[in-house]
């Protein structure tokens, strides 16, 4: 009504923070994602797993945003995992939790969509030792990466499922990338490009969006 235009809406907010919910709309879209099943209370650890049907060790995560990586938690063994969650049920009952399937991989990749194109993306390789995670900010290399046909097409899809017009796409890889779709992991609604400009000097993400949005055309 003032005549500001939000880059991210607030339905792409509420979205992009339940990863649950973001497993749900990328299967219905068609896309691959790790297998995902939510945990309801303390004492559905068994049921959840039994249902996940992966071997460990599996993730447990939080499906309300992460802050860097922090919160992601690689569990080896039934009783590892039910005392882990009894003690997140402490903290907060309502806490929505869920666990994933492991999925072992070298790196991960950043690809970042601006109205439904990609202007930018990295290969994040995971932290050496005894870590899986792959976060810039916790001590990750990135080095550039060329994203497939196939890459591309399932990462829009990803953004526009959850109406994203400005955001990170987070996916493992798959083993033949050109003919194998990835596995989608998460949007971020607020990304941070720091580690796409660094490995692109040449190129500044933030510039390429002011120029996007001085056509007003793009405001809709």
């Amino acid at each position: 009504e003032d005549g500001f235009y939000v880059l991210n809406s607030l339905e792409n907010w509420d979205l992009c923070s339940s990863k649950y919910i973001c497993d749900i709309l990328f299967r219905n879209a068609g896309l691959m994602t790790p297998k995902t099943v939510p945990v309801a209370h303390s004492e559905d650890t068994e049921r959840a797993y039994n249902e996940l049907g992966t071997p460990f060790p599996v993730i447990l995560k939080a499906s309300t945003g992460t802050q860097t990586g922090v919160g992601v938690v690689k569990v080896d063994s039934l009783s590892s995992l039910h005392s882990m969650i009894q003690m997140m049920f402490l903290y907060d009952k309502l806490t929505p939790i869920i666990i994933q399937q492991f999925i072992k991989t070298d790196y991960d990749v950043r690809a970042v969509v601006l109205n439904g194109r990609i202007i930018g993306s990295m290969k994040r390789k995971v932290i050496e030792g005894a870590d899986f995670r792959s976060n810039v900010s916790l001590g990750a290399d990135s080095e550039a990466i060329e994203l497939t046909d196939l890459e591309i097409e399932n990462c829009i899809t990803a953004a526009k499922v959850v109406n994203g017009m400005i955001c990170g796409v987070d996916f493992i890889p798959s083993k033949n990338r050109e003919k194998e779709q990835p596995f989608m992991l998460e949007v971020n609604s607020n990304p941070g490009f720091g580690g796409v400009e660094k490995i692109n000097p040449d190129k500044s993400l933030t510039e390429e969006i002011f120029r996007e949005f001085l056509n007003r055309d793009n405001w809709k």
